[in-house]
């Protein structure tokens, strides 16, 4: 089995792991510009300006899933007296003691970057109690069976450690049901010696695979050519931009300055003019042997504010005086603003498109507009988000069984084997906003007798912040109270009437009415 869980290490190693760094890159905004080999010179302008797309996308994804933590109901299709309050209570405990909403954000963005998330479940040393934990996709993997239905045969964890300049690596088996801790060498693939082995009583195999799609790939994996397009043409602009303050100053003519420096050629070598053939020459005497001039040219500061330039007279091949008219300029290109706002602004549409997410700079997104509008901008990304959903909760019932399994061997509750299989898991996309039109809603729809009172509950929680359960705690209270103000009203009247009819009862009218019971 070493040899064997040897072998699915070093193919996550050095085939997949690559992969899910540079997903995790980009997440991070290092993306591929930043080791673009642009071939600028050291005195071109090579900015490198990333989108931030893949940041956005996927928290964009993850704040309209879970911004909103999740709802945990209960139903037995075989037993409506079975409410599993036990179950629920026990999970709400659990939920609680691991921060659940903000676990399911961090596996739900591991996912939207990599494909894929894991999750262990474990007991801490000398507690029975279970816990859970995210786990970085590029340390772990699960290895499936190749049945219809694949089951988990085990799953692998490995880390870098470096302790004072001592680099290794370790990796943890997880099996269903013990735990391998082994030391590996600087490379995770080999030289395995274990260290321990620990029995756990979860029944299955507790690292968990998550996966956003069948394909394991990250929401915005298939347009990284787009991002990548993105970034050149955004660097570019900006080089051009910067390189226009830095243009090129041109002169067609002669300059009257009155300075003059040595003229050399291109490589720094010193010139001369030739004192028989007034010609230019590297020679430093001529042919008399008298020492040549050196050739001098105007000195020309470009920082300056002004260039004084004279026009000239001189020949032509065929010795005719010609006349040249100085001219100076600067050396620029002219850049197309709106053909490039064009290209960069589809590219932009392919991303978010190709990703399924709504481009919140699209300004009818600030206008107050109806739900169902509102619907149609979203439309795409629900039809993503569905499938998600599936698949994230099969994995969320996953850990339920395996919780369920530990609860039961450590008597924490009294639950069955398969209660887990009826618990509920809700999504409830965090979606913009409108308390008065919520409550307005909720008000006509208990009107009309079309929900109960705990489903209007639960709907106005949103905008109450208060607990459904609480609310109705709140509401029962309220009514108690109110009715025995009721009640002591009631009583107060009743005494007052009784004292009323005995200090009437000796005078004449002893016999009207309001002494007679009605």
């Amino acid at each position: 089995m070493i040899d064997l869980i040897q072998w699915y290490v070093n193919d996550h190693f050095n085939f997949q792991l690559p992969r899910i760094l540079e997903l995790e890159r980009y997440y991070a905004g290092d993306e591929n510009i930043h080791y673009w080999n642009s071939g600028k010179s050291h005195k071109q302008a090579d900015e490198r300006i990333t989108s931030g797309y893949p940041g956005y996308i996927t928290d964009i994804h993850t704040g309209y899933e879970l911004a909103n933590p999740l709802t945990y109901g209960y139903d037995n299709p075989q037993s409506d007296a079975d409410t599993g309050e036990k179950l629920l209570n026990q999970l709400t405990l659990f939920n609680r003691a691991n921060s659940e909403p903000y676990h399911e954000m961090m596996m739900f963005k591991n996912a939207c970057n990599t494909g894929r998330a894991y999750e262990l479940i474990y007991c801490a040393k000398d507690d029975s109690e279970p816990q859970m934990t995210a786990v970085d996709p590029n340390q772990a993997f699960v290895v499936w069976s190749t049945d219809v239905k694949p089951t988990e045969l085990f799953g692998v964890r490995y880390y870098a450690v470096n302790v004072a300049d001592d680099s290794y690596y370790l990796v943890e088996v997880y099996t269903e049901y013990d735990t391998y801790y082994f030391k590996a060498d600087k490379t995770p693939n080999n030289g395995w010696t274990l260290d321990k082995r620990v029995n756990h009583s979860f029944g299955h195999v507790p690292l968990l695979e998550y996966r956003l799609n069948d394909e394991r790939m990250g929401i915005w994996e298939s347009q990284i050519d787009n991002i990548d397009a993105y970034d050149i043409a955004k660097s570019e602009m900006a080089n051009t931009q910067e390189d226009f303050s830095n243009s090129k100053l041109v002169i067609s003519g002669k300059i009257r300055r009155n300075k003059r420096e040595p003229q050399t050629d291109p490589n720094g070598k010193p010139l001369f003019v030739d004192n028989v053939t007034n010609a230019i020459t590297y020679e430093f005497k001529d042919k008399n042997g008298k020492e040549n001039k050196q050739a001098m040219q105007p000195l020309v500061n470009t920082l300056a504010n002004t260039l004084f330039l004279t026009p000239y007279m001189y020949q032509d091949a065929n010795g005719n005086k010609q006349f040249n008219q100085t001219s100076a300029e600067y050396l620029t290109k002219e850049a197309n603003a709106a053909d490039w706002k064009t290209y960069i602004d589809e590219i932009k549409q392919r991303i978010l498109q190709g990703s399924n997410t709504p481009d919140l700079s699209d300004e009818s997104f600030a206008q107050d507009q109806t739900g169902e509008a509102l619907s149609y901008k979203l439309w795409g990304t629900d039809q993503n988000q569905a499938a998600m959903h599936e698949v994230f909760k099969s994995s969320i019932t996953r850990r339920l069984q395996l919780l369920a399994v530990q609860w039961l061997n450590t008597d924490k509750t009294s639950i069955g084997n398969s209660d887990y299989q009826n618990v509920t898991i809700s999504f409830t996309p965090n979606l913009p906003k409108n308390d008065a039109k919520q409550v307005d809603l909720v008000s006509s729809a208990l009107g009309t007798g079309a929900i109960s009172d705990d489903t209007g509950r639960d709907m106005l929680e949103g905008v109450t912040g208060v607990p459904a359960s609480m609310e109705k705690d709140r509401i029962d209270k309220q009514k108690q109270e109110a009715a025995k103000e009721t009640g002591g009203a009631f009583q107060q009247s009743l005494a007052d009437f009784q004292k009323q009819k005995k200090l009437g009862g000796g005078g004449n009218d002893s016999d009207n009415t309001a002494d007679k019971p009605s």
